[in-house]
C-alpha cells in the first residue's frame, strides 16, 4: 500500500527536478539574449560614432568566429563532463603544419586538408588517452596543451609561415579560392568566416538536439554508469567528442590563418579559456549532462561585445583579462544551485 505513493512521489519529484533544470536553462538563454542587446545598446551610447557601425559589427563577428568554432567543440566535450585545455595549442600546431606542408605559392586545398588532418590527429591522441587510457581529461589535455605548443614552435624553428600567396590549385581561378578569401572575403556583405561559424553552430545544434548521438553525449555526462547500463557506447562517445574538438580546432586554424595571412607558432594563446568561458556562460554545465549550443552561441557574442566595447574605451589588456575571469567565475557560481538539484 505504501510503495506506490513513494514511487509516484519519487517520479513526481524527479520530473519536477528535470522541469526546473530545463526551465532554468531556457531562462539563462533568454537572459543572455537580453544581455547581448543591453551590451549593444550600452556600446552605442558610450561610443555612438564607432561601436554600432556595420564595420565594427563585421569585425566583431569575424574575430568571434574563430573562438566560436572552438566553443562548439568545447560544448560537446563539457557536456560529457570533460574539458579540453589544448584547443588553442592544437590550433597553432595545425596551422603551422599546414603552412610548412605547402610551398609559398602552393595550394589552398592542400593547406586546408593538412591543417584539418593534423588537428584531428592531435585531438585523437587526447581521445584515446581519455577514453581508453583512462587518463583524467584535465591531465590529458593539459599534456597536449604543452605538446602541441612545442610542436608548433619546432615545425618552422619558431618562425611564422607566410600564406599570402596560396592559390586555388585544382579549383581553377586562384582568386576565387585563395586562402585569404576565407578570412577577408564577403558574401552579401557578410564575412565568409561568419558563414562558416554559423554553419558549425547549426550543425552542432542539429547533432546535439535532433540525433541519437547527441542524446548519448548528454547521457554520458549526466550519469556515465546509467548510460552504460542503457546501452550507450560510453567509450566511443567520449572518444568522438575529443576527435570532434580537434577537428574544429583545425577549422578555427584555417579561419585564423586566412584572416592573418600567415600561420604563427604563438597563435591561439589562451583561446581555450575564451572557448570554455563562452560555453559556461551559455549555460552548459561543467558537471556534464546539460548542454546548449544556442547558449554557447550567445556566450560567444557576449564576449565579443564586451571586449569590443572595452577596446574602444581604451581599457588595457590586463583589465580585459580581469573582466573575462570575473564573468566566468560568476557564471560558474550561478550554476552551483543547479548542480545541487
Amino acid at each position: 500500500m505504501s510503495t506506490a505513493p513513494v514511487k509516484g512521489g519519487g517520479e513526481t519529484a524527479l520530473s519536477a527536478t528535470l522541469r526546473r533544470r530545463v526551465a532554468g536553462l531556457r531562462l539563462q538563454e533568454y537572459a543572455l539574449v537580453i544581455v547581448v542587446i543591453a551590451l549593444f545598446v550600452a556600446g552605442s551610447i558610450l561610443k555612438p560614432d564607432s561601436f554600432p557601425t556595420w564595420d565594427n559589427v563585421r569585425n566583431m563577428l569575424t574575430q568571434a568566429s574563430v573562438v566560436g568554432v572552438l566553443a562548439i567543440g568545447m560544448t560537446f566535450v563539457i557536456a560529457t563532463a570533460g574539458i579540453d585545455l589544448s584547443v588553442g595549442s592544437m590550433l597553432a600546431a595545425a596551422g603551422m603544419f599546414g603552412g610548412i606542408l605547402v610551398d609559398p605559392e602552393g595550394s589552398t586545398l592542400v593547406f586546408i586538408l593538412g591543417t584539418l588532418f593534423f588537428a584531428t590527429a592531435l585531438g585523437s591522441v587526447n581521445a584515446i588517452a581519455i577514453a581508453y587510457g583512462r587518463v583524467v581529461p584535465f591531465i590529458a589535455t593539459l599534456a597536449m596543451f604543452s605538446i602541441a605548443r612545442g610542436i608548433s614552435l619546432l615545425l618552422n624553428d619558431k618562425l611564422p609561415v607566410s600564406l599570402l600567396d596560396l592559390n586555388g590549385g585544382s579549383f581553377g581561378d586562384p582568386a576565387a579560392f585563395s586562402l585569404l578569401w576565407f578570412g577577408t572575403g564577403r558574401i552579401v556583405g557578410i564575412p565568409v568566416s561568419v558563414y562558416v561559424f554559423l554553419g558549425v553552430v547549426i550543425a552542432g545544434w542539429v547533432v546535439l538536439n535532433r540525433t541519437r548521438y547527441g542524446r548519448w553525449v548528454v547521457a554520458v555526462g549526466g550519469n556515465r554508469e546509467a548510460a552504460r547500463i542503457a546501452g550507450v557506447p560510453v567509450r566511443r562517445t567520449i572518444l568522438s567528442v575529443y576527435v570532434l574538438s580537434g577537428l574544429l580546432a583545425g577549422v578555427a586554424a584555417v579561419l585564423l590563418c586566412a584572416r592573418l595571412g600567415s600561420a604563427s607558432p604563438v597563435s591561439g594563446n589562451l583561446y581555450e579559456l575564451d572557448a570554455i568561458g563562452a560555453v559556461v556562460i551559455g549555460g552548459t554545465s561543467l558537471a556534464g549532462g546539460r548542454a546548449t549550443i544556442g547558449g554557447t552561441f550567445l556566450g560567444v557574442l557576449t564576449f565579443a561585445l564586451i571586449f569590443s566595447l572595452m577596446t574602444q574605451l581604451n581599457l588595457s589588456t590586463e583589465v580585459q583579462q580581469v573582466v573575462k575571469g570575473a564573468i566566468v567565475l560568476g557564471a560558474v557560481l550561478l550554476q552551483r544551485p543547479e548542480a545541487r538539484l
